[in-house]
């Protein structure tokens, strides 16, 4: 094996996901820059997966599987540990990489001497769903943020504020430019993992591992740089965590009790397993474990309660039971100082209230007119875009699709 170090490495952590693996692979082999190597690390399939990957003859396709099934942190840690690459970004096995996005980082690691570079990302729709407002999304279909084509810094301070925000731990005022650097939109030089890891033995434990990362990172650096352009495709399908409709009842919760494996959330007041309150604990630990009791002095606990409420609501209208949730909540808020308690339940009074939210949980066949005429007036609404019409059919071609998009500008913010 050569010893020279390539430009960058893909991290790829699978498991049983053989056929969606090739077209995450192929996505990596058509970058426009070939200075790179890709890890797969398969973390115990039973599928036929090292098939899958035999039938790429890619020299700089380097392949390692465990006998025992691996916890998906530890499976990401494992092939971390592979990477020999001077800049380390992550892939999921069902998603893909625009044939452009070497390209274009590299010019802003050169241009910047960045040491992170965060990049926007794109919804593909393997099957149909319905969006925050109830807009019914066909399969097939790619959403692509508009863009603005700039990069810009942010301190590490300031993004640690974002972070918070945009998390509802504090009312700093949000930047739109701010992008958070999960594991599969951001690419880190190799450093910035020993700077982690020097803190914690396995940064992949948490839950979710990548909101984890993206806090730690900010205290590690000093600062880092945000592209405005989509170059990642984040497959929605209903094998993935992410696609809420398809995890109606109670599912949605069993299915972060599993990621969980049995740890109680430490950091926040509230211990229900679903993903807001999973990703605000992830973050907490991250500031707990680089900042001690430091980090506290960012958090106002009234819109921890108050987002965690509405999160709850908009889960409850996609069918999802919050029972167990409700109790949780209004058992942990009895127990708040009386001046806390009483303004988080006048909040709530004032949600029940509002005629806009209610019709939004409760009435969407009211609600979808409304959002369609909005849209029309919204000059930065996504593009939604069916695979009918761009001439894709799975997440391999969108990536493609998006790939020429960015290149030639369309939905570039501001464009006529």
């Amino acid at each position: 094996m050569s010893t020279v170090r390539p430009f960058f490495s893909v991290v790829m952590p699978t498991y049983n996901r053989a056929h969606l693996l090739p077209l995450a692979i192929e996505s990596v082999l058509q970058q426009s820059v070939a200075d790179f190597e890709l890890i797969i690390s398969n973390g115990g399939s039973t599928d036929n997966t090292r098939d899958a990957v035999a039938g790429f003859s890619d020299k700089r396709i380097r392949y390692f599987e465990t006998e025992e099934k691996l916890s998906i942190g530890d499976n990401y840690q494992y092939a971390l540990q592979q990477a020999n690459g001077e800049y380390i970004t992550f892939l999921g096995d069902d998603d893909a990489f625009a044939p452009i996005m070497f390209e274009r980082v590299k010019r802003v690691i050169t241009e910047r001497q960045a040491q992170v570079v965060a990049f926007q990302y794109c919804n593909y729709y393997h099957n149909e769903y319905v969006d925050d407002d109830f807009s019914y999304i066909h399969p097939n279909t790619l959403q692509i943020p508009q863009f603005t084509g700039e990069t810009l810094e942010f301190k590490a301070a300031e993004a640690i504020k974002q972070l918070f925000g945009y998390h509802g731990l504090n009312n700093a005022e949000r930047n739109g430019k701010f992008i958070i650097p999960y594991l599969a939109n951001a690419v880190y030089h190799k450093d910035v993992f020993s700077r982690i890891q020097s803190k914690t033995n396995n940064p992949f434990a948490a839950t979710p591992a990548d909101m984890y990362m993206a806090a730690a990172v900010f205290y590690v650096i000093d600062s880092y740089f945000c592209l405005d352009e989509p170059l990642h495709i984040w497959s929605r399908w209903s094998g993935s965590s992410t696609a809420l409709p398809h995890k109606k009842g109670n599912e949605l919760r069993k299915h972060y009790e599993k990621l969980l494996n049995g740890q109680t959330l430490q950091f926040t007041p509230l211990k229900s397993a679903l993903p807001h309150n999973c990703s605000v604990n992830a973050v907490l630990q991250a500031g707990n474990d680089f900042q001690g009791v430091n980090y506290q002095s960012e958090i106002d606990w009234f819109l921890y309660y108050k987002t965690i409420y509405e999160n709850l609501m908009y889960l409850k209208s996609l069918g999802v039971d919050i029972t167990e949730e409700i109790g949780d909540f209004q058992k942990v808020l009895s127990q708040e100082p009386v001046g806390l308690r009483q303004r988080v339940n006048s909040e709530i009074s004032k949600f029940s209230r509002s005629s806009k939210r209610f019709l939004r949980n409760n009435l969407p066949f009211v609600v979808k007119p409304l959002k369609k005429l909005l849209d029309r007036r919204n000059p930065n609404k996504p593009a939604v875009i069916r695979g009918i019409e761009g001439g894709f059919n799975n997440a391999l071609e969108a990536a493609c699709f998006l790939g020429k998009s960015v290149a030639q500008g369309k939905m570039l913010r501001g464009a006529q």
